[in-house]
């Protein structure tokens, strides 16, 4: 039985201390993350975004040069998606030139665990949440619908639209959480071929929820605070799928681990009700 075991990492943030992110110590953490997957036994590493925390153009090339030059010392393949601190001054272009790396949407065989990589529009100010560009959509469903094998799906921003009480961040700002569009972005993943893992960072805590038949998991970001007493979390993870097991493993001050089944074949739910007050007789019954 083979097994396809990654390193992850979250929303770095490496530059200054912002609100409860610690991002003064974003480099030593990400260093001693290569050190701990050069060590291991891993497959691939995967970066889920939020490299930086932006603050200009001229400094946030300077902040991304900072950890493309540690993550150029990673010996096996890795894997980046970019998060909207990372688009917030610099393009897509800027950010695979930098990194020396892609971080478009693509689908990608990594061990033997078929990973889809979603790119969509990932701009956001205070005043907008996030909206997916025209052409984004139809990107997510051409990418699963072109496989029905077992997938992971690996975006920055989450796609279960999954409550955030208690979020430091988006407990009163949910909006900034996830997409305009999640409806829509279900239905594709529920429409798809394929079984599916959603695997993504943006919210800064770690969390699993099933939407479905499907499994969101969501990573605590390296260097954020809210869940660990004022200290930077160092959080990093370890997905490992061996068979029809996927073992999610979180280290650092705010640890974490849960075993799903890594599914073979389609598993959906039975749709939801609607209002109640619609079907009154059939509820009273």
């Amino acid at each position: 039985m083979t097994r396809t075991r990654l390193a992850i990492v979250s929303d770095i943030h490496h530059g200054r201390d912002a609100l409860t992110k610690k991002g003064s110590a974003a480099l030593p953490l990400l260093e001693r993350f290569i050190s701990d997957v050069d060590k291991g036994d891993f497959t691939a590493v995967i970066d889920l975004g939020d490299r930086i925390s932006d603050e200009s153009s001229a400094r946030d090339r300077e902040l991304q040069a900072d950890v493309a030059r540690l993550f150029g010392a990673v010996r096996i393949p890795r894997h980046h998606v970019s998060g909207n601190h990372d688009h917030a001054m610099l393009s897509a272009a800027e950010n695979e030139a930098i990194l020396g790396a892609s971080t478009s949407s693509r689908s990608a065989l990594v061990g033997d665990v078929r990973i889809v990589f979603w790119q969509p529009d990932v701009s956001l100010t205070l005043e907008r949440g996030f909206h997916l560009a025209a052409g984004d959509l139809r990107e997510l469903s051409d990418l699963l619908e072109a496989d029905d094998r077992p997938t992971l799906l690996v975006s920055h921003v989450p796609l279960s639209g999954h409550a955030q009480i208690g979020n430091y961040y988006f407990e009163n700002n949910p909006g900034h959480s996830t997409y305009a569009e999640i409806a829509d972005i279900r239905r594709v993943i529920a429409a798809a071929p394929c079984p599916i893992v959603a695997l993504a960072g943006h919210v800064h805590w770690n969390t699993v929820s099933t939407v479905d038949g499907t499994p969101h998991i969501t990573l605590q970001s390296l260097t954020e605070s809210f869940t660990t007493a004022g200290e930077p979390a160092g959080t990093t993870a370890v997905l490992e799928i061996e068979g029809d097991v996927l073992t999610w493993s979180v280290g650092g001050r705010d640890p974490f681990a849960v075993t799903l089944p890594w599914r073979h074949a389609k598993s959906k739910w039975t749709a939801p009700l609607p209002d109640f007050a619609t079907i009154v007789d059939q509820v009273r019954r």
